[in-house]
């Protein structure tokens, strides 16, 4: 009989111990949109070189100029060694002008060929500002960049850029 005693307890202890412990489960329903559209207000990050009053850091400049060239980022290392050098050079123009020419000889710019360039003349001068001072080129700074490359047939892209990345414009934000 005890046996039977405890085989209920048993019984009625499981069954308890069953039916008080449920898992609540929650239905999520979810909804998929796959067409977002998002209308993006197109802003002009500097109106002019007025706007720009701050210089840029040796740092600032080297990966600024060497994302220019070649669209891509500079490796920290190579950033860093440029950096110390351009440091223990007493004449930072030079040291900027002989890092720039380093660039655009080492191969792998992505600078466009002298016949793209002057295809499209307008083309060229506005992806350039854009490249290089974020910003539009006022209509005489077109015409007269224009001017200059239509009359000096020896003129390059590359010197065109050579031109752009030594600027004082373009050592400031």
């Amino acid at each position: 009989m005890q046996m039977f005693e405890y085989f209920f307890l048993f019984i009625f202890s499981a069954l308890f111990a069953l039916s008080s412990c449920k898992k609540e489960t929650k239905v999520i329903n979810e909804t998929v949109v796959d067409n977002y559209v998002y209308e993006i207000n197109q802003v002009a990050v500097y109106q002019n070189n007025i706007e720009k009053t701050r210089q840029k850091t040796p740092e600032a400049f080297l990966s600024g100029l060497y994302a220019n060239l070649f669209q891509s980022p500079i490796e920290a290392n190579t950033l860093s060694d440029l950096s110390l050098i351009r440091e223990a050079t007493g004449d930072k123009q030079m040291a900027d002008e002989l890092f720039l020419n380093n660039f655009i000889n080492a191969g792998g710019t992505m600078i466009p060929s002298n016949i793209q360039m002057r295809a499209d003349l307008d083309l060229f001068i506005t992806e350039t500002y854009l490249r290089f001072y974020l910003r539009m080129p006022n209509p005489y700074e077109v015409f007269e960049l224009k001017k200059v490359i239509d009359e000096d047939e020896n003129l390059t892209p590359e010197l065109v850029y050579q031109a752009f990345g030594l600027s004082n414009e373009y050592k400031f934000y």
